[in-house]
């Protein structure tokens, strides 16, 4: 009986400690997807003990003190009646955005710019930053890109898995009949949308798009683009990676690569790959549709007890693994230029980051790994808050140096 005793005190007290190592940085994760009925079913209800992977409690719990809370519609076709369904499903997700932080304004804050997510920490409130997943919700009126500034939007992913009226993507769409590339990289409306982002103090996000796109991106951008959730090719070879080359470009444009815990990126498992591909192809043809959506089918009861028996037979990587790409972007281009994300709610999850109760565990892995507290620091949250600050104060510096009249 008293090893059983003196083993929890061990347990409790080594949380106390984890938690209060943890409370020294700003933790700030760049991709927390959310479902469509959001605030409405309090299932979906943040406030609620949920079985999402982030909500309050597992973010308290885990010390998760912000993040970018996702606006993400999936790609579609290239109309007008497309463009507009898009708009209504992306409306429904900053309303909900919104009504989170106007419900719990006690626990939560609407971040606009990297001193809310500061003042927020300061106060013993988590923030909440808005990013947009797909720019195909802009369709073709450039002024839409304004309009979700004003709702909050500080970061737009140019596309999805699909070419979109913007940019070709890293993974053409089938169901779409997407070519191998639509624009060569970025269209000329694209060119448009990047000039409006610079000109707004949005930041460009390169995540999901063609190699080729990014590079454009990069050089037509006036200010540092990011990867909002990405991994390193040369360890985890998917075409949703980083190259070398590509996170040399952002990190000489003073940009920053979120690597993101997302188990098909962080390691390449061809067989668990296609045990996971199969298991998706039979849930689409019991649902009677096309394609597979995450945010759908992976609520199939058949779906979850499937992936667990995969889950068995070929182990998700863990967050050795996921520290390993953010060791091999240091090692590339230095402390600088490197952050986390989850993709929590997209799919995200490695083993010892499965939801945000489990934050702690990356920090302690970069502790183990060496990395100093100021390290950490940058890692965590200030690269990125730093990429943010230079993308916000654009406008008014390029107003000073251009005066109209």
């Amino acid at each position: 009986m008293l090893k059983i005793v003196y083993k929890y005190f061990f347990i409790l007290i080594s949380l106390f400690f984890s938690l209060n190592i943890q409370a020294q940085y700003l933790t700030l994760d760049s991709h927390i997807d959310i479902p469509f009925d959001y605030m409405d079913n309090p299932k979906n209800d943040p406030g609620n003990l949920t079985e999402m992977q982030v909500d309050f409690s597992k973010m308290k719990s885990g010390g998760l003190d912000a993040g970018f809370f996702i606006v993400y519609v999936e790609q579609s076709s290239l109309t007008s009646d497309g463009y507009e369904k898009a708009k209504d499903l992306a409306m429904l997700k900053f309303n909900a955005i919104h009504k989170m932080v106007n419900t719990y304004p006690n626990k939560i804050r609407l971040a606009l710019s990297p001193s809310d997510i500061k003042k927020a920490k300061e106060d013993g409130l988590m923030s909440a930053a808005i990013g947009i997943e797909n720019g195909y919700i802009i369709g073709n009126d450039i002024n839409l890109i304004k309009e979700f500034y004003d709702l909050g939007a500080r970061y737009i992913t140019l596309a999805h898995i699909g070419h979109n009226q913007i940019s070709d993507s890293s993974i053409p769409k089938k169901s779409l009949n997407d070519s191998y590339k639509k624009h060569g990289g970025i269209s000329l409306f694209g060119k448009q949308v990047i000039s409006k982002m610079n000109e707004l103090g949005i930041m460009i996000d390169i995540s999901h798009i063609s190699d080729m796109a990014a590079k454009q991106v990069i050089k037509l951008s006036k200010t540092p683009v990011i990867a909002s959730h990405s991994a390193v090719k040369a360890i985890a070879n998917h075409p949703r990676n980083l190259s070398d080359d590509l996170i040399k470009q952002i990190a000489q444009k003073n940009g920053v690569i979120q690597v993101v815990a997302f188990s098909s990126y962080v390691q390449v498992n061809l067989e668990r790959n296609r045990a996971i591909n199969d298991l998706r192809k039979s849930i689409v043809n019991l649902a009677g549709d096309n394609d597979f959506v995450y945010k759908k089918h992976s609520q199939y009861s058949e779906y979850k007890i499937k992936l667990a028996e995969i889950d068995k037979e070929f182990p998700l990587p863990d967050v050795n693994y996921f520290v390993d790409h953010i060791d091999y972007i240091v090692n590339l281009v230095g402390i600088n230029y490197v952050g986390i994300s989850s993709d929590f709610g997209g799919g995200g999850g490695i083993n010892g980051w499965m939801d945000a109760s489990q934050t702690n565990n990356i920090t302690s892995a970069l502790i183990e790994r060496g990395y100093s507290n100021n390290d950490i620091k940058k890692i965590w949250s200030e690269n990125l808050l730093r990429v943010w600050s230079s993308v916000e104060s654009y406008p008014i510096k390029n107003s000073m140096q251009n005066p109209s009249g």
